[in-house]
């Protein structure tokens, strides 16, 4: 009777078990990497969106930030969504409350500094009664967000939701 495995370390006398071993794992690392790259994922679901506008104040920014916030660009948040795009920009001089002696406080302009107002238009989602912007960011009024332009990095406040759907 013949042994399964030979004196020389071969699988019936024909092939080495650590060829078979090497076989084995190459084949794996192959069918991994098709996975990864070549199969598509699973069933998607319909989102049904609605457009919603909402504006948003970024307060006390130079005047170079306040000049690269455009109409037409777009908004993304900083994990890098889509959340919007900017449909209008209004700069005013950036303001603050300034304490005085008697404990009342006064309205005073902080030098070289603005506040930026936009208007943004966003496709979102809607699940009980919130709005999700590229359904993962949630559009709240008095929320601070970090974001983002291709150009300038900001944080702004959401103050008003316009026309939820």
């Amino acid at each position: 009777m013949r042994k399964f495995i030979d004196d020389r370390g071969r699988l019936f006398g024909k092939i080495s078990v650590i060829d078979i071993v090497v076989i084995l794992m190459a084949a794996a690392t192959i069918f991994a990497a098709y996975a990864k790259f070549n199969v598509v994922g699973g069933p998607t679901i319909a989102v049904n969106t609605v457009p919603v506008t909402y504006k948003a104040i970024i307060r006390s920014v130079r005047s170079m930030s306040a000049a690269l916030l455009r109409e037409g660009d777009t908004l993304y948040s900083d994990n890098g969504f889509n959340i919007g795009k900017i449909t209008s920009v209004d700069v005013t001089g950036a303001t603050t409350n300034a304490p005085k002696a008697d404990g009342t406080y006064v309205k005073v302009t902080i030098e070289n500094r603005y506040d930026v107002e936009l208007t943004v238009v966003a496709q979102c989602s809607v699940s009980a009664g919130r709005y999700y912007a590229n359904r993962s960011f949630e559009l709240a009024e008095n929320s601070e967000q970090k974001c983002h332009t291709k150009y300038v990095d900001v944080t702004l406040t959401i103050t008003e939701l316009i026309n939820p759907g």
